[in-house]
């Protein structure tokens, strides 16, 4: 946020994302920055990752930010499925 042009950019971009989201049915469950390594942590609800990749796009975090998205199982369902997952050892 130290280039004046993307600071501007986002501050006038933020308030539009809503929208966004709500037009990609993505839900926005936790927006964070990561002090002081200036990242973000944004976590999703969406229907699909695609969802997810176009809000981000379109909501303008490529022109600012290193994107990088994980899919998450909260881990309560992962034990429900751990007996269905082949063993290695």
């Amino acid at each position: 946020m130290t280039n004046k042009a993307v600071r501007e950019f986002a501050k006038n971009q933020f308030p539009k994302n809503p929208a966004i989201a709500k037009k990609l049915g993505v839900k926005v469950k936790q927006e964070l920055h990561l002090d002081p390594d200036h990242q973000a942590f944004i976590l999703f609800e969406a229907p699909n990752a695609e969802a997810v990749r176009d809000y981000l796009v379109q909501g303008g975090y490529v022109h600012f930010s290193r994107l990088s998205f994980h899919l998450v199982t909260p881990i309560a369902e992962l034990l429900k499925q751990v007996d269905d997952m082949p063993t290695i050892y």
